[in-house]
C-alpha cells in the first residue's frame, strides 16, 4: 500500500513571476496573497490565490510543450511517502 501525506507546495509566487518574464507582463498578473485574520491575534499569514488570468496563462504554457512549461520547475512539492520497504 502506498500512502502520501503531509505535503506542502511552495514557489507559486516565484513561478508566476518567472513565467511572465519573457513578455514583461508582470502587471497583468492577478494572483496574490489573500490575508486572513484571527480574532485574537489580528492579521496572520494568508493563503496564496491564483487568479484566472494567471491560471489561463499557466494552462496555455503547459499545453504548448516542454519548452514553454519551464515555470513548473520552480514549484516545489514536499511530501511524506509511506510505502513497503521493497518499493
Amino acid at each position: 500500500m502506498l500512502k502520501i501525506e503531509n505535503f506542502e507546495v511552495f514557489g507559486w509566487e516565484h513561478a508566476i513571476r518567472g513565467m511572465r518574464n519573457p513578455k514583461n507582463s508582470w502587471e497583468k498578473s492577478d494572483s496574490g496573497w489573500e490575508p486572513q485574520f484571527d480574532t485574537e491575534q489580528g492579521p496572520v499569514a494568508g493563503e496564496f490565490v491564483i487568479g484566472p488570468k494567471d491560471l489561463d496563462l499557466m494552462t496555455r504554457l503547459r499545453n504548448a510543450g516542454t519548452d514553454h512549461r519551464k515555470f513548473m520547475r520552480m514549484i516545489v512539492v514536499y511530501a511524506d511517502i509511506i510505502a513497503p520497504l521493497y518499493w
